[in-house]
């Protein structure tokens, strides 16, 4: 694995966050790995919240609590 700059990291937060953002607002967004679309689940779900897709394939969890998350 070859070490990262600050930058690419900052970069790839960003679009987890831009990405977590439009799943949550209903767009229809496809997984960056296998293509299916993936799908949200709040807090009161009943499952960890977060985006996940159908294949787990790729997953944003997400943690409510923290100011930084919620917006």
């Amino acid at each position: 694995m070859t070490k990262r700059s600050k930058e690419e990291i900052l970069e790839e937060i960003e679009e987890m966050y831009l990405l977590r953002k439009k799943v949550m607002s209903g767009e229809k967004i496809p997984c960056p790995k296998c293509g299916e679309y993936l799908i949200f689940y709040g807090k009161n779900s009943g499952k960890h919240p977060g985006i996940f897709c159908p294949n787990n394939d790729f997953e944003i969890l997400i943690e409510y609590g923290n100011k930084f998350f919620e917006k």
